[in-house]
């Protein structure tokens, strides 16, 4: 693998995931009136959790291609890893109205399946381009 195709990949990945969740937090703070003080909305966590969870993936990924030979076995398994993570991610957001100690002020269910959406944005980009063939071997 071409690791200055890699790291550019995982740079255009993580500016794309921001700027789509950044549009998704404005948008979703419109929709529910939530206040710009709502953490789930706020910039900085938005685009540290973002930054964290690709960053993430990017280390998965080389390792999936470290330790499989075949680069098209090693982004199936990658894909298995990176679907499951992605359901599971979403899991404290769908417990969020059970969870009896939470502070449900500005938690509508619009707010929910926003921050979902989310999740789905940053997990689409990083499958989709980390998984193309301009990182196969044939092609570097």
């Amino acid at each position: 693998m071409n690791k200055q195709k890699f790291i550019n990949i995982v740079a255009k990945v993580t500016v794309l995931s921001i700027i789509g969740n950044v549009i998704l937090a404005i948008l979703g703070r419109i929709a529910s009136s939530t206040p710009d003080t709502f953490g789930p909305y706020m910039y900085g966590p938005v685009i540290g959790l973002t930054v964290a969870g690709v960053f993430a993936a990017a280390v998965v990924y080389y390792v999936m291609r470290l330790k499989y030979a075949d680069a098209v076995k090693a982004n199936k398994h990658f894909l298995i890893i990176s679907w499951a993570v992605l359901v599971l991610s979403m899991v404290p957001d769908i417990l969020i109205p059970w969870i009896p100690e939470a502070d449900m002020v500005g938690w509508t269910y619009v707010v929910i399946a926003n921050l979902m959406l989310m999740h789905v944005v940053a997990g689409g980009l990083v499958m989709y381009y980390f998984t193309r063939k301009e990182l196969l071997p044939s092609q570097v």
